[in-house]
């Protein structure tokens, strides 16, 4: 047989990997499933970076590499040549590598937060050759607050820390809509997990106006998204109620919940003076 590679691939709808593979050229010459959700293929030993590196950017899993063939006798040749060399290694390194963090995976229908999952990371220390999170409960619990994340695990081997993220698949269809200011007043917090930010911490903004923009940017080329964001506003206060003060501070409280007011009695009613923070959010649970 000539040179051949037989990958065991895992990960939820496994069965696109074959279309991933034939839309780059790559042919396919064995695929048997294995069980649900994993996918046994065998390609040609030339193909195998090519798919290697298809594979690795996508939410699917390669759990086992078995080489046959040609491909199979050369790299049992390179191992011979180089068995001393490689042991020595193995002694000295693995070690290290498996205490260290050499490299972030994220994967799994969630990968879209990659971003935000290796920022969550970084603010824990967690980063390229730290140490290994020994505890991963608080970072799992930041992780799954993201919207939609209904789960999150943590796996490590070689130096390679794997982030497994998976977001609801009976999550409603995503409102393609821009996020819009809700009030009059000065941004206090900005959140974009999607879409592109038009605003920024500190600016005034007009009640109704484009906050966050159901779009990315990828150069100067523009490219719709369905935005995830929040935005707060904080924006002042000066309304008459023409209530009596019980009446009036309860309608405040709808219209501004937790709001700090001052309020005197005016001819009509009463006077509410003071600032609120008002949120705004789209797609964002």
């Amino acid at each position: 047989m000539a040179g051949a590679v037989e990958l065991t691939v895992e990960g939820l709808g496994v069965h696109r990997v074959l279309e991933k593979l034939a839309r780059a050229g790559v042919e396919t010459l064995l695929a048997e499933p294995v069980q649900k959700n994993v996918l046994k293929v065998r390609i040609r030993g030339k193909d195998r970076k090519k798919v290697f590196a298809i594979l690795r950017g996508s939410c699917y899993n390669i759990k086992k590499v078995r080489y046959l063939g040609a491909e199979r006798a050369v790299r049992a040749l390179v191992r011979g040549a180089g068995l001393a060399f490689g042991v020595l290694f193995f002694l000295v390194a693995v070690p290290l590598a498996e205490s260290r963090v050499l490299r972030v995976n994220v994967v799994g229908n969630g990968a879209y937060y990659e971003r935000e999952v290796r920022a969550i990371l970084a603010r824990a220390g967690v980063k390229e050759f730290s140490a290994m999170p020994s505890q991963t409960g608080a970072l799992s619990a930041e992780i799954l607050s993201l919207p939609r994340v209904e789960f999150c695990s943590f796996h490590t081997a070689g130096g390679v820390l794997t982030v497994e993220v998976r977001v609801s698949d009976e999550a409603p269809a995503l409102s393609g809509e821009p996020l819009l200011a809700p009030v009059r007043g000065v941004v206090e917090e900005l959140v974009v997990v999607r879409g592109t930010a038009l605003v920024s911490v500190g600016d005034a903004v007009e009640a109704g106006q484009a906050v966050v923009g159901n779009f990315t940017l990828s150069g100067e080329e523009r490219r719709p998204a369905a935005v995830i964001a929040r935005v707060t506003v904080r924006t002042e206060i000066a309304r008459e109620y023409a209530l009596g003060e019980r009446e009036a501070r309860a309608q405040a409280a709808l219209d501004f919940g937790d709001a700090a007011l001052t309020w005197r009695k005016t001819d009509g009613g009463w006077f509410a003076e003071g600032s609120a923070l008002v949120t705004g959010a789209i797609n964002f649970d």
